[in-house]
């Protein structure tokens, strides 16, 4: 009988304890780091935004930001290589919070 245990029983379980952990491990912790993948992306994306929109606010000083926004999200596109979309919403983001007088952190 202890035989049987050692030979068998005892190597099955490890083989479902494993299996239970890489479930746990891809259930929770996987997308758990895939999120904060993208927070990092996001925050990343939206200081270039910030950095972008201050260099134009700079050189059209006397322009409203509808003239440059164009400018500013191409510039954003090229730096980051996001979609148009994503970098419309960074750049009008930073535009907002300049505007508003908040400091990403």
């Amino acid at each position: 009988m202890l035989n049987f245990i050692q030979s068998a029983l005892l190597p099955g379980l490890g083989s479902l304890g494993l299996l239970v952990l890489g479930w746990v491990v891809q259930k929770y912790l996987v997308p758990l780091l895939s999120t904060e993948r993208k927070k990092k992306l996001a925050e990343h994306i939206l200081l270039i935004a910030d950095e972008v929109t201050d260099f134009f606010v700079l050189k059209y000083p006397t322009s409203n930001w509808t003239e440059w926004i164009d400018q500013a999200v191409e510039k954003i596109i090229q730096i980051t290589g996001v979609e148009r979309e994503v970098a419309v919403r960074a750049a009008k983001a930073a535009i907002t919070r300049k505007q508003m007088g908040t400091i990403v952190k």
